[in-house]
């Protein structure tokens, strides 16, 4: 499988499943009809854990985490392979963005199960995941764009660098928000889970720079 059909599958998959899940939880009247990501009538997990819907979720989602594990590993082959040489930050980059995915499958194998120990598992997964994942490509994204000032013969656009630096930056204002809103008590249960919904979505359009960086690239990388 090549690396632009990974990226597309992991911009693709997880919008698909979020997406799938709640019209079919909404189908059998297990959560309410809106447009989640602007009325915030429910939060992915409660979606995603009501009516048959969980194993949908369940089945896509650790499909998608695994995905998620190569991709970071083909970012980390093929930053060394830009570097000509074994970076550092390539490894920190796959260990951050693996680590992300990993609590991705722990967030997802332990929804639906009750317990306050299953509950914090649940919680810190899904934290672990959201925070872990922009972090890689944050500094995926420093490390290519000094990369292109000093070789600018390399096959990446700055127009790409800056498209993602953007997602990258609503991100973290949406971030910021969310914490602002905990601060000054107008957190609701809506604005929690619209903050939730564009947050993932903004997630997956994260990793669309890739599906451009990557249209040439052919799998030529050696994996062990």
């Amino acid at each position: 499988m090549q690396p632009r059909t990974i990226a597309i599958l992991i911009v693709v998959l997880p919008l698909f499943t979020v997406n799938a899940v709640y019209l079919i939880s909404a189908y059998a009247g297990q959560v309410p009809w809106c447009i989640p990501y602007i009325e915030g009538c429910t939060s992915i997990s409660r979606a995603a854990r009501k009516s048959d819907a969980i194993f949908l979720f369940r089945g896509l989602m650790i499909v998608y985490a695994v995905l998620l594990i190569y991709y970071w590993r083909l970012v980390q082959l093929w930053l060394n392979e830009l570097d000509h040489r074994f970076t550092l930050t390539a490894l920190i980059i796959f260990i951050i963005g693996m680590t992300g995915a990993v609590f991705l499958i722990l967030y997802v194998d332990f929804l639906g199960s009750t317990g306050a120990m299953y509950r914090f598992l649940r919680r810190y997964g899904v934290i672990v995941y959201f925070s872990f994942t922009p972090l890689a490509h944050m500094i995926m994204l420093n490390h290519l764009y000094n990369l292109k000032r000093l070789k600018p013969d390399i096959a990446i656009s700055f127009s790409v660098l800056y498209y993602q630096l953007s997602i990258f930056m609503l991100i973290l204002i949406l971030g910021l928000t969310n914490v602002v809103m905990v601060y000054v008590g107008s957190k609701t249960f809506e604005s929690e889970s619209i903050v939730e919904w564009n947050y993932s979505l903004l997630l997956a359009l994260l990793f669309s720079g890739s599906i451009f960086m990557w249209k040439d690239l052919r799998l030529h990388l050696v994996i062990k």
